[in-house]
């Protein structure tokens, strides 16, 4: 597992701050989460010491104007979640998905490895029915003293600075890539004068890398850069075949992020002479 001090991934200087890795499925009698789930234990157990319940949370909006919203939780659980116990990775299953985030992240085959661990866990001898692939990067862009997050990025990834003769405090901005028939690349930008933090849909999900955090000075601008690879399937495959598929989906991500660096950037993240 990497280290709790170290940059994510090869690269010294890396940015990266989380890894996502989903897969959805039929749901049948031999993935029942609650089965998977006791699979998943016995077989890593000793790195996610903690299990929880997953339940599910509802909220009810209506009423006259400026009304409290009612948060209501269900009786019953609706997954099961492994975690360790830094809080800096977490596997939940569900019946027709599992969930593997991280902030640990030694190298791309480390973490295929250790999703692939999982999903021999999860798979029966016949394989599943998948329906949906997701492989996903989330980046904490904290610029160097002089420079600005949009410097990293060829084209300043879309930037406008002469609206008012300025950079813009804040910017959020979306591009999709259709990626063949069944799936395409979204590359998300967001930018603001605060610390980085994760997107809304992953908060709380797990805990970044302090020592990532460490990097920002106060009242600086940063940016977070979100990369998801996703593909549509129907057929059933293996722990292995699924595997290859995850494997195929970093390529296109780290084609995606080469594509929009500078070689500034790189020389930055990996310490090496552009």
């Amino acid at each position: 597992m990497s280290n709790h001090d170290q940059a994510l991934g090869k690269w010294p200087n890396a940015p990266l701050a989380l890894v996502l890795a989903q897969v959805r499925f039929d749901p049948e009698i031999d993935t029942e989460y609650k089965k998977v789930a006791e699979r998943l234990r016995a077989a890593l157990g000793s790195h996610f010491p903690a299990l929880k319940a997953v339940r599910q949370m509802s909220l009810l909006f209506g009423g006259a104007p400026g009304a409290t919203v009612e948060t209501k939780a269900s009786d019953g659980e609706v997954g099961r979640e492994l975690r360790t116990d830094d809080d800096r990775s977490s596997l939940r299953v569900q019946d027709g998905v599992m969930t593997f985030t991280t902030s640990l992240y030694k190298d791309s085959e480390h973490f295929l490895e250790e999703w692939h661990s999982m999903l021999n866990a999860l798979c029966p001898s016949g394989g599943i029915k998948v329906q949906r692939l997701g492989l996903r990067y989330v980046d904490f862009i904290i610029p160097t003293q002089g420079k600005q997050p949009e410097d990293y990025f060829k084209n300043g990834f879309g930037h406008l600075t002469d609206v008012f003769g300025e950079r813009a405090q804040a910017a959020f901005m979306s591009h999709e890539y259709p990626r063949g028939p069944s799936g395409a690349v979204r590359v998300q930008f967001g930018r603001g004068i605060a610390a980085p933090s994760l997107p809304p849909d992953l908060d709380g999900s797990v805990q970044p890398s302090p020592a990532l955090l460490q990097r920002y000075v106060a009242q600086q601008p940063s940016a977070v850069l979100d990369i998801d690879r996703w593909s549509f399937d129907s057929r059933r495959l293996s722990a292995q075949e699924i595997t290859n598929a995850f494997a195929d989906l970093r390529a296109d991500v780290c084609q995606a992020f080469n594509n929009i660096i500078t070689p500034e950037a790189k020389a930055e993240w990996s310490d090496q002479p552009s």
